[in-house]
């Protein structure tokens, strides 16, 4: 079922509300991935790195007044390649449309920017499958497929 969505740039006022967002949108992805090097980074991703979000370059979706998504993106003014970051929307709007008109939003401007191509990034997991098919009805094809790997280095120096 569509709803009546504004998407439009996000301010600095707006940045607790994509916090939020993210933490929410983001949880079926961490519960998935419990293992125990991203329950220890978890805290830090949500303190640090969203709090250091360049608002500049984030979209939010709102529905009746309330922040439902939101999109992030990077401009490469020299390899003229425009990079989604995130794309993110509340479990209880999934499904409406939401995150591809964030993902429109985005594309548009890069290509205002000048970019001439956009990259985007997503998991091989269960909790992807939605956002891979988004980004390839929307022309995004599979450049290569890749999986991260991590190690911890501090019990290697104890």
């Amino acid at each position: 079922m569509r709803i009546e969505v504004t998407i439009r740039d996000a301010i600095e006022a707006d940045r607790q509300a994509v916090v939020t967002v993210a933490v929410r949108a983001f949880a079926d992805v961490r519960r998935e991935h419990s293992g125990e090097v991203l329950t220890r980074t978890w805290a830090d991703w949500e303190a640090n790195t969203l709090q250091a979000m360049c608002l500049n370059t984030t979209l939010l979706a709102e529905a009746a007044g309330k922040p439902v998504g939101f999109a992030t993106y990077e401009l490469d003014g020299l390899s003229r390649i425009g990079t989604v970051s995130d794309n993110a929307v509340l479990p209880e709007y999934r499904g409406r449309g939401i995150g591809g008109l964030l993902l429109a939003g985005v594309l548009k401007r890069m290509a205002e920017a000048g970019m001439e191509f956009a990259q985007v990034e997503t998991g091989l997991d269960s909790p992807y499958a939605p956002a891979r098919r988004m980004y390839e009805r929307h022309g995004f094809q599979p450049l290569h497929r890749s999986i991260g790997l991590v190690k911890e280095l501090q019990r290697e120096l104890g």
